[in-house]
């Protein structure tokens, strides 16, 4: 017999709203304990045994027999499988690979040089030399990820670029296409923590990297919370979000449609979340769900779904409905309401924002420019979305005159030695001639 699946209905604020909020907030802090000793284990090994370590694993996990030869896509067999991908989706990568890079070229960072009293101040933009971009490969394939993760990369100057997907017996066309369109020729057929261990560390097969990007599974996220210090990550992807503010001049069968749309990750701890001040069309959009739910092709991925994971909330006023957006702090936040461009300077916290009953989120997913690596879990109240910036580093050049060290050193002596580091107040010191005053 099928799940009989819940849409609840909240006020905002309230004591319904509370036991839901609790019930996010366990849900977003939960990690297994398992999974991070599994994890820690499969690091270990790879850090220490390498190559036999990594194809152990992916045999064990992939069911794919790999070694030495094979782990490495090579340059035919990309072709070969680019080859056979239809024209539609050959397109779409195409049209989307565009227009992701005329957004992110807008984001490159800026190089400036200043004067100052004792000198010269400068910031050097430096790209990182070496990326691994993981791209998922379980509950289905994903080109969007590649174009999502590459490009920016490439437009900061990123000189090489490691390619991770799960090992498969034959690589899937759409991928094949979107890497091969990219330029990419260092692809692995590797995947899970494994994977994250080979870039972190190196093995003899796959060399390290500085940085590793992408989504992936509850095992991936982990592995990345792991090495992280022994390289950078992006940051550690949790279930899609969704927050809609929606009133009654959207249609409510829309509103429930773009709801699903992110709850059918497949995980079962989605949150889709459509908040609106008028009660009654809140039972609309939840009658809208309930009957797409029933129609669904994917009805079993919704049967999986946690108790608020899609909820309608019904607040008492425009300012109510964005205290709880930005109290909430989605991943994607949708704005279907008559005042959407107003509403939005109500917007503090979001990983990114969708204005207007035209604009669902899976066009940003795929096609108009911006980037679907946004920061999950609540975490876009400090953090960004995947950009440009995020493989770049800058770095600071001073050059500093005599007549400014001069001038500067009693300032620097007197904070040194406030801080009880006496060495730094004597490398400023003796080069100007201040007495020592520890004597």
């Amino acid at each position: 017999m099928a799940k009989r699946i819940g849409v609840p209905v909240v006020a905002y604020p309230g004591k319904d709203y509370d036991r839901m909020m609790k019930s996010l907030s366990k849900q977003r802090i939960s990690s297994s304990k398992d999974i991070k000793t599994r994890v820690e284990q499969i690091l270990q090994k790879v850090q220490s045994q390498g190559d036999s370590a990594l194809f152990r694993f992916t045999r064990l996990f992939d069911k794919v027999p790999v070694d030495a030869d094979s782990v490495r896509v090579g340059a035919k067999d990309l072709s070969a499988a680019a080859a056979s991908v239809s024209s539609p989706i050959k397109d779409a990568i195409v049209e989307a690979s565009k227009r992701i890079r005329a957004y992110h070229e807008r984001q490159t960072s800026r190089a400036f040089r200043m004067r100052t009293p004792e000198g010269t101040l400068r910031q050097m933009i430096q790209p990182l030399e070496r990326v691994g971009v993981y791209v998922p490969g379980g509950y289905t394939v994903y080109p969007s990820t590649v174009l999502m993760d590459v490009i920016p990369a490439q437009i900061a100057g990123v000189s090489q670029i490691a390619v991770a997907t799960p090992a498969r017996n034959e690589l899937d066309p759409a991928l094949a296409f979107a890497l091969k369109h990219l330029g990419i020729r260092e692809v692995y057929r590797m995947g899970g923590a494994q994977a994250v261990a080979a870039l972190a560390y190196g093995t003899d097969s796959v060399a390290r990297v500085d940085k590793i990007v992408g989504p992936g599974n509850a095992y991936v996220a982990e592995a990345k919370r792991q090495v992280y210090g022994q390289v950078d990550i992006d940051s550690i992807a949790g279930p899609s979000e969704v927050v809609i503010v929606a009133d009654n001049t959207v249609d409510p069968r829309w509103v429930a449609l773009d709801l699903l749309a992110q709850a059918e990750h497949g995980t079962g701890d989605e949150v889709a979340f459509c908040v609106t001040e008028d009660a009654e069309y809140a039972g609309m959009v939840r009658q809208a769900v309930i009957a797409e739910i029933k129609e669904s092709p994917v009805r079993e991925v919704f049967e999986k779904l946690s108790r608020y994971a899609i909820t309608i909330v019904i607040a008492g006023s425009r300012k109510d409905s964005f205290s709880f957006v930005n109290e909430c702090a989605p991943e994607h936040l949708q704005i279907m309401t008559a005042s959407a461009d107003q509403d939005l300077e109500l917007v503090r916290n979001a990983g990114a924002v969708f204005i207007g009953a035209h604009t669902p989120v899976a066009l940003g997913d795929y096609f108009v420019g911006t980037n679907h690596v946004l920061p999950t879990g609540g975490s876009a109240r400090f953090a960004s979305g995947l950009g440009v910036e995020s493989f770049v580093k800058r770095i600071s050049v001073a050059k500093v005159h005599a007549k400014g060290l001069g001038a500067s050193a009693v300032h620097v002596s007197a904070l040194a030695r406030s801080e009880g580091f006496v060495h730094h107040a004597l490398s400023v010191e003796r080069r100007v001639g201040i007495n020592d005053s520890s004597k």
